[in-house]
């Protein structure tokens, strides 16, 4: 596939039916078919459906082979990462599966439909509001008959427990529950997701559950690293600030703080980091000059002929060289002449990767600072 994304594709027996299953970097189980979603297919509802949800979809280990074998039902396959999306999307078009709507949903925000069956691989980290909202605001989505289904792992049992117990493995479980037997509303995302408070540079964020990059070391010295390095001086009237991997919002508040008069714009995959941005900007009345965009993959997001005079962003060690070398490409060409970026990395990343992108570039890359294994490089462009 050409996409910077790819990493590999397997050869996927479930069901009876035999698919190919495009594999992106970066996303959850990315070396073998995860044994929760196997469990889950070994212990399907026995009804016949017409409508499924598979929440949480992934890259589509779940969703596909039931689409397979159930060519006549309509399966929706949602998941609040638009890069995992973006791959359903392709595996279903890649196994010619032509019954299978992928799209983008923070939980049940964007579900309009009620199903014979909701599937779900639980995240383990979702935290218990999450859980219990899944379960009650669920079975409403539920038809007449119909059910919600789940794979937990063991250590979340007790959360699950008004559910049925239907099949026990050696690290998870499946968990069932028919239509009617509770009702919900949705949740605020604030209180649905809400894990605690963090404090970046003086502002105090609302940090939701499961938020990827979000580890104790980058808070404590990843993130400092880059803090440390951005301008000190007041921008221009015209001043735009890109910020990609935006997370829960760190980066663009803290830019709409320092500058108020500068417009910024937050792109993340995650709906549930561009959420809380939403959140926070709100709490923090930082929000007039703020724009978020929602994309499976940054360059994505930026328009046309569309220029900044600062870009701050992060390269994910969890991604590949081709991945870095497109953002790294993306970012010189989104940059106005004189305008800085400045990107934060792991040292090996800007030994071999940002090394590699420096030998070809016309900008001017320079290391900055480097701190306890993170390393901020400058990329300027002066021509």
């Amino acid at each position: 596939m050409n996409d910077p994304w790819y990493k590999s594709t397997f050869q996927y027996s479930a069901l009876g039916k035999n698919l190919k299953i495009g594999i992106p970097h970066d996303v959850f189980s990315t070396q073998r078919i995860d044994e929760g979603t196997l469990l889950l297919l070994d212990h399907l509802p026995e009804t016949n459906p017409s409508s499924i949800l598979d929440m949480g979809c992934g890259y589509g280990a779940l969703g596909l082979p039931i689409a397979a074998v159930y060519p006549e039902a309509k399966v929706e396959m949602v998941d609040r990462d638009l890069l995992a999306v973006a791959w359903s999307e392709k595996n279903a078009l890649l196994n010619s599966l032509n019954n299978v709507h992928a799209y983008g949903s923070l939980g049940f925000r964007n579900i309009q439909g009620k199903y014979n069956w909701i599937l779900c691989n639980v995240p383990a980290r979702i935290g218990e509001p999450f859980i219990k909202n899944l379960i009650h605001l669920g079975c409403s989505k539920l038809n007449h008959g119909g059910e919600l289904r789940v794979v937990v792992i063991n250590d979340l049992a007790p959360i699950v427990s008004e559910m049925k117990l239907i099949a026990k493995g050696p690290r998870h479980s499946i968990y069932s529950i028919k239509a009617s037997e509770f009702s919900g509303e949705a949740v605020p995302d604030d209180i649905l997701y809400s894990r605690d408070q963090v404090n970046v540079d003086g502002l105090i964020l609302e940090r939701p559950f499961d938020l990827g990059g979000d580890d104790q070391k980058r808070l404590r010295v990843g993130l400092p690293v880059l803090i440390d390095t951005l301008p000190r001086q007041a921008p221009p009237k015209d001043f735009k600030i890109l910020c990609f991997r935006s997370g829960y919002g760190q980066l663009p508040l803290l830019s709409l703080k320092r500058w108020p008069n500068a417009r910024v714009v937050a792109v993340d995959r995650d709906l549930l980091g561009t959420s809380f941005t939403r959140v926070n900007a709100e709490k923090l009345s930082l929000g007039q000059n703020l724009e978020i965009r929602e994309k499976a993959h940054f360059p994505e997001s930026i328009l046309p002929d569309e220029k900044f005079n600062l870009i701050l962003g992060e390269l994910s060690p969890s991604a590949d060289e081709a991945v870095a070398l497109s953002e790294l490409q993306a970012i010189e060409n989104s940059l106005i002449k004189g305008g800085d970026a400045l990107i934060l990395c792991l040292d090996k990343i800007e030994k071999d990767w940002v090394k590699k992108f420096s030998a070809k570039s016309k900008l001017s890359i320079h290391k900055v600072l480097t701190r306890e294994g993170y390393t901020v490089v400058r990329l300027t462009k002066n021509q």
